[in-house]
């Protein structure tokens, strides 16, 4: 399934998080390899509350993201940051996109988690990879580190960037 989605509309889809320097570091990024105009990224859904499980094909427009924004996110941040941003911004889209789940906070330090979704508060991990090589050793490490740390409710999201590919899972 393809799914039209416009980085600019991640501040209404999660409207508790700031967004600016993740959409011009995503914009950073995929520009690498495609034209900066539009982006087709790959992406595994897997027992998503509401959504259920699918593959789908996020449609990528950078919207009105400022050139000279993404200038200074390159001239700020190493490319493993710009990165770890982008897979920030892609997990706002496919969680969004995937049942209408919103990003709200930080998670608190030591719970194997970035960010907490939806009012109940499930815990979320986003990691980024450049490699694809990468992809699947990195999914089982922190799919079993979160499993440790929580039995159920919990989120994880991978985004790998050389081939634009990514996984989202919510462990029910």
């Amino acid at each position: 399934m393809d799914v039209p989605v416009r980085l600019t509309d991640l501040p209404s889809m999660h409207p508790e998080l700031l967004w600016e320097t993740m959409q011009a570091a995503t914009v950073a990024i995929l520009g690498e390899l495609e034209a900066p105009s539009s982006c087709a990224f790959r992406l595994t859904v897997d027992d998503v509350l509401g959504f259920g499980s699918e593959e789908c094909c996020l449609l990528i427009e950078p919207g009105d993201v400022p050139a000279g924004h993404v200038s200074q996110v390159k001239r700020t941040y190493e490319r493993p940051r710009l990165v770890e941003l982008a897979a920030i911004a892609i997990a706002g889209l496919a969680l969004h996109h995937a049942g209408g789940h919103e990003i709200i906070d930080v998670a608190l330090r030591g719970s194997a988690a970035d960010y907490l979704v939806d009012q109940a508060r499930h815990h979320l991990e986003i990691a980024g990879r450049s490699r694809r090589s990468d992809l699947e050793t990195a999914w089982r490490q922190k799919w079993q580190r979160l499993a440790e740390h929580w039995e159920n409710g919990f989120y994880l999201c991978i985004a790998e960037f050389e081939t634009y590919t990514g996984r989202l899972a919510f462990a029910p």
